[in-house]
């Protein structure tokens, strides 16, 4: 789905549920991209989606196959880092979640927590000079061993990861006749994400412009404006 098209179905919405409903370039571009980024959290396992006496949220990143299909786009796979003599190496410009951390030659690197890292660095039956591990910080990852704690270089690894989506942007130029806005693909960014998943957004969108309309119904209004070529 193209971002014009997007633009279409929000603006149909809009007149049809809202009196004298309507979303300016600016106002529709700011809110798509709230409502990607939202989606994108929801997909990932936002908090807020946690069950009582579950420790785990209704849709998660990893959970099933169906929720990795709709990142795809966004997985970054075998990205090389370079890890310095502390054992940091800081995140991608576009990082937004982990999803696996190898070795150069594919063996696993694991991830541990902060208060269990004693217990790593001290272990007599599963060494970290031959099985290492990496902890998550405010900038980026802190691998073990490294130089700096035992004089062992570990400099490289490879990180698989989710990465932020690309800013959805409706560009258009002004008719030279009414003034009004008119698409021009030239400065416009199509949304990265499959069709399903741009309607959902479209529905987080319009949720935003106060019109709260079920994924079904958007759908027609999608297809309406498809099949009329409007």
């Amino acid at each position: 789905m193209s971002v014009d098209e997007m633009y279409k179905v929000v603006l149909e919405c809009l007149a049809k549920n809202k009196q004298q409903g309507y979303a300016s370039p600016d106002d529709f571009n700011t809110n798509i991209n709230i409502a990607q980024l939202g989606f994108l959290d929801y997909l990932l396992g936002e908090f807020q989606s946690y069950q009582g006496g579950r420790p785990v949220p209704k849709v998660q990143f990893g959970m099933n196959e169906s929720v990795r299909q709709r990142l795809i786009p966004f997985i970054q796979a075998s990205v090389p880092l370079t890890i310095d003599n502390t054992g940091f190496a800081p995140y991608p410009d576009d990082y937004q979640q982990m999803d696996a951390m190898y070795q150069p030659n594919m063996n696993r690197v694991r991830y541990t927590q902060q208060h269990k890292l004693y217990s790593y660095l001290n272990s007599q039956i599963d060494p970290i000079s031959t099985n290492p591990i990496y902890l998550i910080e405010d900038n980026g990852f802190r691998f073990y061993p490294n130089i700096t704690y035992n004089g062992v270089a570990f400099s490289s690894a490879k990180l698989s990861y989710v990465r932020t989506p690309a800013t959805i942007v409706w560009g258009f130029i002004p008719d030279p006749t009414t003034g009004l806005p008119v698409y021009d693909p030239g400065t416009s960014t199509d949304p990265e994400w499959f069709d399903v998943d741009a309607m959902d957004i479209i529905v987080r969108a319009l949720a935003i412009f106060g019109v709260n309309l079920q994924l079904g119904q958007v759908e027609q209004y999608a297809n309406l404006i498809k099949n009329t070529g409007q």
